[in-house]
């Protein structure tokens, strides 16, 4: 590459953008990261981070952050007017499990977003803001970006681009993709960042009624603002612009708490409900992620998931084929993070139809209970249709993650040492892992299981360890499943490989001692 053409310019700042930032600077990617506002937004958004979205923060390096300033079941109160009706965690999925380590965080999307930016000065890289990308071209080797600053305009050549610039996406229109989906009319919503003096901070306050709709009042971890969220009636045809009078007109009416009045008011929106995915994820040498790629209903809190998804999957083969892998690979990002979105899309659409339906029926506790469940954490996105999964002739498994699954972790001491030590402890880095259970193979990859599922020895930064039950067992590497807790994760009583790709998903599983695998070839120099 030419001292003048960057490897990736990422346009747009938000948790798709930075995400991807910060994976590929941690891989030695020469990336820049560019967004058309002065500062970084203050708007909270979206609040709910999910446990796959956690992994990833995980593997980021920032998962301490995210729980240090997050919230982990926050009760709702229920009220009919000034009276509590009753106050219980309602919007929760499960607790943290040994293949499973974290239950959703409650955290504001500016405060997610700092926390990924800090990462990513800590990586060398930094947003370049009050940038705004004003046009692209591309041609057989390289996307050439123009982009307006205040001391002029300027144009920037990199070998791919990547649009991580929200819902009105000047990336995606520029390359032509086409945004297809439903708008919903009689679906809007008042939202807003308030405060709110002497409102118990411990739970979020919430009013249904078939006459107003739902009133919610949420509790923004580590700072003292309040999420404000009013469902516009359905008969009102022009709703008025929100502002503090607003908001405090639609209090008195709906909540009617003495004492009680919001004294300020930030960030304001109308937000009307549009569900949309877009035609193609790439095009060229640009690509999509976020909601320049798909716009979600708000419930079920998988928007801005989605978006960390994308970039998660898109970062490690971006930098794949930039250090020489085929650049067939790129393709499977659509092909994999497509149809999770359209998932996604119808999922959250039938969450807001019944919340809404519940809503109106004033059962507020059943309306929030059906906003999550298994599928809204993330953990059962799997790809087992990638061209990158690769499916062994190995007995009929029931239960246990299979081969384009997401790998599940599991708590192991270190067999030299004696400490802790987790699976994500072995898959966290930009590297592949293969789990060894139950046979030593010599760590040097000179036995043939090994080098069989490696197309490319020398090109592949491979991590193996023997995870056993075995306690005397010893050796460099050597993972001693104490409880027997990654045997019945992965459902294995030994004898078998596992390779995880760097995203963490199960490219394939194997008999240690068959001569029949090898990596898909276009993972063949895989990061």
């Amino acid at each position: 590459m030419s001292d003048d053409v960057l490897d990736v310019l990422i346009v747009g700042a938000g948790p798709a953008g930075l995400t991807l930032a910060c994976d590929l600077a941690r891989r030695g990617i020469a990336c820049r990261v560019v967004d058309g506002a002065e500062r970084p937004s203050t708007a909270s958004r979206a609040k709910t981070i999910q446990p796959r979205s956690l992994e990833v923060a995980d593997d980021l390096g920032v998962i301490d952050r995210v729980l240090r300033l997050g919230t982990i079941d926050v009760p709702t109160r229920h009220y009919d007017r000034e009276r509590v009706v009753s106050e219980a965690v309602e919007v929760a999925v499960g607790k943290p499990t040994p293949g499973a380590p974290y239950a959703p965080v409650w955290l504001s999307q500016p405060r997610f977003e700092s926390i990924l930016r800090d990462r990513l000065a800590e990586l060398g890289g930094q947003v370049e803001w009050g940038s705004a990308a004003t046009g692209l071209r591309q041609d057989a080797g390289s996307v050439t970006a123009t982009v307006r600053t205040a001391a002029g305009r300027r144009e920037i050549r990199a070998r791919y681009l990547v649009g991580c610039d929200g819902a009105r996406s000047l990336v995606r229109h520029r390359t032509g993709a086409t945004l297809r989906g439903t708008s919903y009319p009689d679906q809007r919503w008042y939202l807003g960042d308030v405060r709110v003096a002497g409102l118990d901070r411990h739970c979020q306050h919430l009013w249904m009624s078939p006459e107003h709709g739902i009133l919610s009042l949420f509790p923004l971890p580590s700072t003292d603002i309040w999420q404000l969220q009013a469902s516009v009636p359905a008969d009102e045809q022009q709703p008025v612009p929100p502002s503090l009078e607003l908001f405090r007109h639609i209090f008195a009416e709906r909540a009617g708490v003495p004492g009680l009045v919001i004294d300020d008011a930030g960030w304001q929106s109308l937000y009307k409900i549009n569900v949309c995915l877009v035609d193609r994820y790439r095009v060229g040498r640009v690509f999509l992620a976020g909601d320049a790629a798909h716009i979600h209903s708000p419930a079920g809190g998988q928007g801005m998931n989605t978006g960390i998804q994308d970039a998660y999957n898109l970062g490690w083969k971006l930098a794949a084929v930039l250090d020489g892998a085929d650049a067939a690979l790129l393709d499977t990002y659509e092909q994999e993070r497509r149809p999770v979105a359209q998932s996604v899309l119808e999922d959250s659409t039938t969450r807001l139809h019944a919340m809404m339906r519940a809503s109106g029926n004033g059962d507020g506790s059943d309306a929030l209970r059906g906003l999550t469940d298994d599928f809204t954490t993330g953990l059962t996105i799997a790809y087992p249709d990638s061209p990158l999964t690769r499916h062994r002739h190995l007995p009929p498994r029931p239960e246990g993650p299979r081969a384009g699954d997401r790998a599940p972790d599991a708590p192991c001491l270190d067999a030299a040492t004696g400490r802790e030590r987790r699976i994500f402890d072995l898959l966290r880095g930009p590297h592949w892992t293969l789990l060894s259970f139950g046979h030593d193979h010599d760590h040097d990859h000179s036995h043939d299981p090994v080098r069989d599922l490696i197309a490319d020895e020398t090109s592949v930064p491979l991590r193996t360890y023997r995870v056993t039950t075995d306690a005397t067992a010893t050796g460099p590497d050597t993972i001693f499943d104490a409880d027997g807790h990654a045997h019945r994760l992965y459902n294995t009583d030994g004898d078998e490989l596992v390779l995880i790709r760097p995203d963490g998903y199960i490219a394939t599983r194997a008999h240690a001692l068959s001569r029949d695998g090898s990596l898909p070839p276009t993972a063949g120099r895989a990061v």
